[in-house]
């Protein structure tokens, strides 16, 4: 049973399908996978950064700072995992954090000698 319109009656579009999270210009699959892969990458980076701050500094923060970074740049383009951004830059700032306290150290270690 189809509602039919009177004559006179003005055009009503129908209303806009229901707006995705993410970038529209990209298939919802692959949205998926990129959100996923960003919250991964971030949590990733927030361990490595904490465990740098105890040990291996440089190495672990050089690893946590480029894994944030990818992050960031996921979160950005894809427009998806807004809500891990904030652990993204946790983590990059922690990772410049190792990586400084690795090099003063070393300049200390140096001077001390």
């Amino acid at each position: 049973m189809s509602q039919e319109q009177p004559p006179n009656a003005p055009f009503v579009p129908p209303p806009p399908p229901p707006m995705v999270a993410g970038n529209p210009m990209f298939p919802p699959h692959e949205l998926a996978a990129k959100e996923a892969e960003a919250a991964s990458d971030a949590k990733t980076a927030l361990i490595l950064s904490i465990v740098g701050l105890l040990c291996f500094g440089f190495i672990f923060g050089i690893i946590a700072f480029r894994k944030a970074s990818s992050a960031i740049e996921i979160i950005d383009m894809y427009q998806v995992a807004q809500d891990k951004r904030g652990i993204a830059m946790v983590a990059k700032i922690l990772g410049i954090l190792d990586i400084v306290g690795w090099v003063l150290v070393l300049v200390a270690r140096i001077a001390l000698r």
